[in-house]
């Protein structure tokens, strides 16, 4: 905290003995309000592009304050995970800004257009202030050093610790879907989850389930279209997906095997997959098969759970996934919500419009009720009426009547 000097002001009248002395307490200044900034792309492993806008009596005052705002939207919507981590930035924002040339680059000259760096567009407000778009680079791995040698921000390995592990569904495949042996498979691989202190979910404890479901629509781009919904339905972090194998060799005998796939909710995005096959055998005791297709899930899904910890370690830092499904949109609501969230969220993309629904993935640093809290702001411009479906996990469910 900045130490405010006092400042005395003697005031004596030219015809009285007297002096009346006032005392004038300055106010502490506080952060510095900046405009926000947008993702655009990475570059490589420690930077990032990043555009930004800022206003000044001047262009180079207008840019670095827009630098300013790309320092700082990336601090609290990529970086922070915490609203205490939030705060302590703002506490040591000008200790930032006097280091600003150590983490954002002065836009070099660029063309107006397309995503290169450079000065996007200059406007005269008035006689006294100009405003500038820029895109420039962002150090991130030397400024998220920084903030976690100031002590503004955990490590990444205590941030992970905070965040915890991700939550599984446990599903059959669609080939899977009338096997005898499904729940027994299924058991199989929750009970190898829960051992190994996972947090599985159970669909059986979601009420409305399947009407849930319809209100969703097409998981856009999901390969297994039913499990990628009922994941979103119960909030899962991370569906796996499970299918029983039978090979009949050349020689007669019989292999058992199994097939586990891992997925991310809200993107689809395949994050491993195993096939494990058991020994052949030329002939089975009752009983024996499904020991055989047990063992294989286990085997089959202890190798997919280490390459689910190897995304998961290095997404949930940069903040919680959410998707986003509005029904019965106003007209021009995906260009308004997609541009409204981008404020709010380090990630924002559509995945599917229609006249009538709009999907989002979204990556933020805050929570659902953070999140839906933001897309309340927003929806209340569009226009009609609208009620939440779901507010829950990692699904954000809007339908407008």
């Amino acid at each position: 905290m900045k130490t405010m000097s006092l400042v005395a002001l003697v005031v004596c009248g030219l015809w009285t003995v007297g002096c009346t002395t006032v005392v004038v307490q300055p106010q502490p200044q506080g952060p510095e309000v900046l405009l926000p900034g947008e993702f655009i792309e990475s570059v490589d492993a420690n930077t990032v592009l990043v555009k930004c806008s800022g206003k000044g009596p001047d262009q180079m005052a207008a840019i670095n304050n827009a630098r300013k705002g790309c320092l700082e939207w990336f601090i609290v919507n990529q970086l922070s995970a915490t609203q205490e981590e939030r705060q302590a930035y703002q506490t040591n924002q000008q200790k930032l800004f006097a280091q600003l040339d150590r983490y954002v680059n002065l836009p070099p000259p660029g063309a107006s257009d397309g995503k290169g760096k450079g000065v996007k567009s200059q406007v005269r407000l008035s006689d006294t202030e100009i405003k500038v778009d820029i895109i420039t680079d962002v150090h991130k791995q030397q400024l998220q050093d920084d903030l976690v040698a100031m002590g503004i921000m955990k490590s990444k390995s205590d941030m992970l610790e905070a965040v915890g592990m991700p939550t599984i569904l446990v599903q059959p495949s669609k080939a899977n879907k009338g096997l005898k042996a499904r729940q027994q498979m299924e058991s199989a691989v929750t009970e190898y989850l829960t051992m190994n202190k996972w947090e599985v979910k159970d669909p059986q404890g979601v009420a409305d389930l399947n009407k849930m479901i319809g209100a969703l629509g097409e998981a856009t781009g999901a390969e297994e279209d039913e499990a990628a919904k009922i994941a979103m339905a119960v909030g899962a972090d991370v569906y796996m997906v499970f299918e029983a194998l039978q090979d009949k060799g050349a020689d007669g005998g019989v292999a058992y095997g199994a097939m586990v796939k891992a997925y991310e909710t809200t993107t689809s995005r395949k994050l491993g997959e195993k096939q494990v096959i058991g020994p052949a055998r030329a002939s089975w005791k009752a009983g024996e098969d499904m020991k055989a297709w047990a063992d294989a899930l286990r085997d089959a899904t202890g190798q997919v759970v280490p390459q689910i910890m190897g995304y998961w370690k290095e997404d949930a830092p940069k903040g919680n996934r959410f998707t986003v499904v509005i029904n019965n949109t106003p007209k021009g609501a995906d260009i308004k919500v997609s541009n409204g969230l981008k404020r709010a969220c380090a990630f924002v993309k559509v995945t599917l419009s229609t006249a009538k629904t709009l999907h989002l993935n979204a990556q933020c640093k805050g929570d659902n009720m953070e999140v839906a809290g933001a897309l309340d702001e927003i929806l209340g411009g569009l226009g009609g009426e609208y009620e939440f479906g779901a507010k829950s996990g990692n699904l954000l469910l809007v339908n407008f009547k």
